[in-house]
């Protein structure tokens, strides 16, 4: 398993592709929360406030409402890359028990999520508390609550890549997994929690995996706008974690059928 890990870390490490991704997302969510703030700050229309840690809090967790995606994409790149390319065929016939190769590659697609986690994340909230700082409002980053939420955001970005990589071992092809991610979070998902919300039942949207892990991070604007109340972090967890060991057991089980042909 050492030789696997050391391995899976030089397939991602050797490429461009992890720390540009990586870019785009610390961009995408620093840019939309400097916005964000500065929306909250001067637009007296705007429904988000900044009076509370439980309000600024969902400021601080952007990277998992709006840029999961990343972490989850680079999972899913962590297996099809292989199959696209077919150097998944020598790299099994290498290492013919195909369960430590997976194993490794969950391993190693949850630890650069990791990484992401705490980039995006501690970028995000380092930014938001500086301009909230500079107008004179308390960042609270020293609140019970507000740290709690900033250690759930990195452990779902954390969970996201490990359900990437179940996801690329079950579907195999990269244009298909990419697209139908895309597709399910950026598309369907959040019309499914909104449509919930509209019927009268936003908890509901928690039960999807986008909504459970909004929940376990403390809540963020996407929950805001839904009008969920993100009191169960703890429900969220399990509910997102529980995706990830029902995929991450299917994508093995696909995985070891794979004919080295």
């Amino acid at each position: 398993m050492k030789v696997q890990l050391g391995s899976e870390l030089t397939k991602i490490t050797s490429t461009r592709l992890w720390w540009l991704l990586l870019l785009v997302m610390c961009a995408l969510t620093t840019g939309f929360g400097t916005f964000l703030v500065y929306a909250a700050l001067h637009a007296p229309a705007s429904p988000l406030r900044l009076d509370s840690p439980d309000k600024i809090v969902l400021l601080y967790n952007l990277p998992v409402g709006i840029a999961y995606v990343f972490p989850l994409a680079l999972g899913v790149i962590v297996v099809t890359q292989e199959y696209n390319s077919r150097t998944i065929v020598p790299a099994l016939l290498g290492e013919p028990r195909k369960h430590l190769v997976l194993g490794a590659k969950l391993l190693t697609g949850s630890g650069v999520a990791f990484v992401y986690g705490v980039v995006s994340v501690g970028l995000s909230a380092a930014v938001t508390a500086g301009m909230l700082s500079a107008q004179g409002i308390a960042p609270h980053l020293a609140d019970s609550r507000v740290v709690g939420a900033l250690l759930g955001s990195v452990a779902v970005l954390t969970l996201w890549g490990t359900i990437g990589v179940a996801i690329g071992a079950l579907v195999r092809n990269q244009v298909v997994a990419i697209v139908g991610i895309l597709l399910v979070t950026r598309f369907l998902e959040p019309m499914a929690r909104m449509g919930a919300a509209r019927a009268g039942h936003p908890q509901l949207g928690s039960c999807l995996p986008g909504g459970a892990g909004d929940a376990a991070s403390g809540g963020t604007v996407v929950d805001a706008a839904a009008g969920v109340d993100p009191s169960a972090p703890l429900l969220g967890f399990l509910v997102l974690g529980a995706y990830t060991v029902i995929l991450a057991v299917l994508g093995q089980i696909h995985f070891t059928r794979y004919e080295t042909s």
